[in-house]
């Protein structure tokens, strides 16, 4: 097995850890949970950055990748709105934005083509990643009781509407470059 690929597994595996250790309401826990997940959003950056560099991307990395990059941020941000920090109507625009985004690029594979990720994609991932260590060191504050002037619920909510708009936006400039290829297949 090659390295970007343990790497992914890796990252996957890290997805109920980091999940269950969320929900444990410990302070202690949670500053573990954010050093986990951003070793988990470290782990997306190497196994790139190996798989390109040494060549060894694989069927499995191209598919599996981006599907656990998706399942590790939604994950959270579900956990998120669970806890009452999100609303969940933000969460389903988001998971609304991945579906419409992964159908795309079904709908281009169809012409062989391989659609990977680009700059947006990469920079929603990155804002992404930055709302889920918001989010949990606004539960760690949460539960050491202490008022927090930037990690707040209402903070937390405008930022997390920003990168929804966001995130929707490089989804409909996504859409609007392949839409030939959509409209064709109609």
């Amino acid at each position: 097995m090659k390295i970007p690929n343990i790497l992914t597994l890796v990252r996957f595996i890290l997805i109920p850890i980091i999940s269950f250790l969320l929900y444990l309401n410990n302070s202690g826990l949670i500053i573990l949970s954010i050093i986990l997940f951003l070793f988990a959003i470290w782990t997306d950056w190497a196994d790139g950055y190996i798989a390109r560099k040494y060549k060894q991307q694989t069927i499995f990395g191209t598919f599996m990748d981006p599907l656990v990059d998706k399942t590790l941020i939604l994950t959270i941000l579900f956990i998120f709105t669970d806890l009452a920090l999100i609303p969940l109507w933000i969460i389903l625009l988001l998971l609304f934005r991945e579906f419409l985004v992964t159908g795309v690029r079904q709908v281009c594979s169809t012409d062989g083509r391989v659609v990977g990720a680009n700059w947006m994609g990469k920079s929603k991932f990155i804002f992404q990643a930055l709302a889920g260590v918001y989010f949990q060191l606004l539960l760690y504050f949460r539960i050491k009781n202490h008022t927090n002037i930037v990690f707040n619920v209402t903070v937390g909510y405008y930022l997390i509407l920003l990168l929804t708009i966001i995130s929707l936006a490089f989804a409909a400039n996504f859409v609007w470059w392949h839409r030939k290829t959509i409209f064709s297949k109609i």
